[in-house]
């Protein structure tokens, strides 16, 4: 994960204003200040979310939703995500599952994802929206972060919903149901990761990705709450210094701290690895 996506998300989450107002709020300037290869993390936000309930069927009361809230720059805004056939292969390689996805749109998502042999194209699946629309994108991150919360966690389903803000082609809320808030917050951010990654072109970037991926699925398994370098080597099959690097990811993502201990007699590095701690709201 480049900074260019991550700083935002750890460094500069600023406020927004309550949805009600939100909705209000009139189109911003701002929407082309943002680089147009850019994907910023607005907030990332746990808690239960009544207002969207009826959105979607399938939502489950009680469980915790995620709301991630991004802008998208003029690249990733058009009918259809910017997936050329390398990026559309590694996608469904990812996330082979991702067709089959029951969705509110139809055989929308199918489409997103499908080769038809006009990359960057139009699809009539998509409709007659604006072309500086950036749902289409928005829609990708979200069922890409259904499919790798359900393979995470090991749950058999998962659901959630995109919500574009009015007067707005740039800015969208995706909210996310998932049983452990903490690995569906990282989930969330790495999503949008790997569309951002996959629609720039930047295919080797999926290595790093699935890594995050495979280490956060080890650790709702396994519920350890401390590692270091050299056992998440053994446990992912990977050198020492591709798991350190999965691990400090980890950490961008929110989901682990590093805390440097210099008696750690069983690791090099120097660092113990824990599992941070997260605060949820009242129902």
């Amino acid at each position: 994960m480049s900074e260019e996506l991550l700083r935002p998300f750890i460094d500069k989450i600023r406020g927004r204003p309550p949805a009600a107002k939100a909705q209000e709020a009139p189109a911003a300037a701002a929407e082309d200040d943002l680089p147009a290869d850019a994907i910023q993390i607005r907030e990332v936000r746990l808690g239960f979310f009544p207002e969207v309930s009826g959105l979607h069927a399938g939502f489950v009361p009680g469980v915790t939703r995620v709301r991630l809230t991004l802008d998208l720059g003029s690249h990733f805004r058009g009918r259809r995500p910017p997936l050329q056939s390398e990026g559309r292969e590694a996608l469904l390689e990812l996330c082979p599952r991702l067709p089959d996805h029951e969705c509110g749109a139809g055989d929308e998502l199918r489409h997103l994802v499908a080769d038809d042999g006009a990359d960057g194209g139009a699809s009539s699946a998509a409709g007659d929206g604006d072309e500086r629309d950036g749902l289409s994108v928005a829609h990708l991150i979200e069922h890409v972060a259904i499919e790798m919360i359900v393979g995470v966690s090991g749950i058999p389903r998962c659901s959630g919903v995109t919500c574009a803000h009015k007067d707005r082609l740039d800015r969208f809320d995706i909210f996310l149901e998932s049983v452990d808030p903490l690995a569906g917050r990282a989930v969330a951010v790495l999503a949008a990761a790997v569309v951002r990654d996959l629609c720039l072109g930047r295919t080797g970037r999926l290595v790093v990705h699935r890594r995050c991926r495979d280490l956060l699925a080890h650790l709702c398994c396994s519920g350890e709450t401390t590692l270091v370098a050299e056992d998440t080597a053994r446990n992912l099959g990977c050198g020492p210094t591709e798991a350190l690097q999965a691990l400090e990811e980890l950490v961008r993502l929110g989901y682990l701290v590093a805390v440097p201990s210099a008696y750690l007699f069983s690791s090099t590095s120097g660092v113990l690895f824990r599992r941070a701690a997260i605060d949820l709201p009242d129902a």
